[in-house]
């Protein structure tokens, strides 16, 4: 509030005035004559100002100082005036000379009179920064890993390229070499013929020339008799050699020169770049985005001890090129490399192997469901071993880990058990009405939701999502899909699931709506069982069947992904 007096200088009227904080505190006493203060009340925040008598004004003139965290900050315009004025019409701060130089006819408010007055709009300020920093800061984490991604896809397309050149070069080579094996064997042969007719011509020739002369000195010396004898021996021998002449002639018929002829086709295509091969641009990873996968390689993962033809019941990435598969009917765990296409090592479980899942410290946990437990197991680069056992006491089949904890899926009893390492049962999710027979189950990349596929003997299938209480959030079912069996979360919190009898894998939103894949009819697909993928390689590897007519899952499909 303003305290105003008049006062009389040099003929002069003057307006003394003493502004006041309603909190008390500061005050200012500013002097300024009639015209001025006529003016000075034209700005709408001013006009309320009183004029009082000297008797009216206050006692004391003590100006309080200001308190160091609460100055005004000064205007940009007027360096020397604090902002003291908000504008609601332009929503910005001023001094009073802006004030009344440029806001006459807005609404304009004294910071002091509003400032108490701004915890709502306050609390909404701190939101809307909190949204839009958590909102960079995930912009940041999105570029950083899509920069990441960059630089291994291109790392990954300059190694593929190189070993696709190399590959060319081998077989330029090898044709190189079968042709310059042909080509010396061609003039090998000719040459040896020729060989043959040289030296039988030779032969011959010199017979013939000794023969010949001989007749020739009988016929001087008249030598009647030894020249008629000679005669008719050469006669006979006449007739031999020609006929030796016509086989030595025939058998000149060898080639007389060789030549290479281009392939002009082939050095076209190369001279085409996409005969070559093409270089897909895949974007970052989102479930709007369609998965394409590119098929890569089938990888046969019978070992040499097995003895019955191996059915793999799940599957796990350890590291790039190398994947872990639980072969269920010969009851072992099986260490593979995917670039040599071999097998590195396996170590023979007490049981049936269900699943296999890694956890941290290059640990395994495989469930065995006759035995009604989790097997722990260690592995190095080329090595497998057994390790603790861990009781869950029903008969137990998929298998994910988390949080220190182990997720168990028991067909029978239709349960989900939550175990520790110590074997402790931490809850038990029991759905004797929701599920069928629950085989398999994944955990989302945030923690905080299960996804298990469903189903019995009588083909009724299903997906479900359910929190860490136990609540069912989405239900994915598909009458034209049936026995889902492996499940696995892809980066972009999409779910892949394999159809095991309707020979397909699905790929469903964190929500259960189904995603766009593409690329799975490029390579025959029968009895898919489990599902795993590498996010540094970017492969995608299926269990299934080699044959349409046998479900047991004996060999792995190798995808290459991309988003597009």
């Amino acid at each position: 509030m303003f305290y105003c007096k008049p006062v009389l200088r040099d003929s002069l009227s003057y307006v003394t005035f003493l502004r006041k904080s309603p909190v008390g505190s500061h005050k200012t006493v500013l002097t300024v004559c009639e015209t001025c203060y006529k003016h000075h009340r034209r700005a709408r925040p001013l006009r309320n100002h009183v004029l009082i008598d000297k008797e009216s004004m206050p006692k004391t003139r003590a100006i309080a100082s200001s308190t160091s965290d609460d100055t005004a900050d000064l205007c940009e315009k007027h360096l020397d005036k604090p902002l003291e004025f908000y504008c609601r019409d332009h929503n910005l701060v001023a001094c009073y000379v802006c004030v009344t130089l440029e806001h006459k006819q807005c609404n304009v408010d004294y910071i002091p009179d509003v400032s108490g007055n701004m915890s709502v709009e306050m609390t909404d300020i701190l939101e809307q920064m909190e949204s839009l920093i958590k909102r960079c800061k995930s912009n940041v984490e999105y570029v950083s890993k899509a920069a990441q991604n960059l630089d291994l896809s291109h790392a990954k397309v300059v190694e593929d390229m190189k070993a696709f050149r190399k590959e060319i070069n081998e077989c330029l080579d090898r044709i190189e070499t079968q042709i310059l094996k042909e080509a010396d064997t061609a003039v090998r042969n000719a040459k040896c013929k020729q060989e043959t007719v040289l030296n039988a011509c030779l032969e011959i020739t010199e017979e013939l020339e000794c023969s010949h002369s001989l007749l020739i000195a009988l016929r001087e010396e008249n030598k009647q008799n030894k020249l008629f004898i000679e005669m008719k021996n050469a006669k006979k021998r006449l007739s031999i050699l020609t006929d030796k002449e016509v086989q030595v002639s025939d058998a000149n018929t060898t080639i007389k020169c060789i030549q290479f002829t281009r392939n002009e086709s082939l050095l076209d295509r190369l001279k085409n770049e996409n005969e070559f091969g093409t270089l897909l641009k895949g974007e970052q990873p989102s479930p709007d985005k369609t998965l394409f996968l590119e098929y890569d390689d089938t990888l046969n993962l019978k070992y040499k001890s097995d003895k019955k033809q191996c059915h793999i019941s799940g599957i796990a990435v350890i590291a790039p090129m190398k994947i872990i598969v639980a072969d269920n009917a010969n009851n072992s765990i099986k260490m593979i490399d995917i670039e040599k296409k071999s097998g590195i090592t396996e170590v023979i479980l007490s049981s049936r192997p269900a699943d296999v899942v890694t956890i941290p410290e290059n640990k395994l946990a495989v469930t065995l469901r006759d035995e009604k437990c989790i097997q722990l197991l260690s592995h190095t680069e080329v090595e497998l071993s057994l390790d603790q056992r861990i009781d869950v006491r029903e008969y137990c089949n998929g298998v994910a880990y988390c949080q220190n904890k182990f997720v168990v899926i028991c067909y029978l009893s239709k349960k989900i058990i939550i175990v520790n390492h110590e074997g402790d049962i931490l809850n038990v999710f029991d759905f004797p009405s929701l599920f069928y027979g629950p085989v398999r189950v994944s955990v989302r990349n945030d923690e905080k939701f299960l996804y298990v596929s469903d189903t019995d003997l009588k083909n009724n299938s299903k997906v479900v999502k359910i929190d860490w209480e136990g609540n069912v959030k989405s239900i994915y079912e598909d009458s034209e899909c049936k026995v889902p069996c492996g499940l696995h979360l892809l980066e972009d919190d999409t779910v892949l699931v394999c159809y095991r009898d309707s020979n397909t894998v699905l790929r469903l939103s964190s929500s259960l709506q189904r995603c766009k894949i593409i690329g799975l009819d490029t390579a025959n697909i029968y009895f898919p069982t489990a599902v795993s993928y590498c996010d540094r390689e970017q492969e995608l590897y299926v269990c299934c069947s080699s044959v349409k007519e046998d479900w047991r899952a004996d060999i792995v499909k190798v995808f290459h992904v991309y988003w597009i």
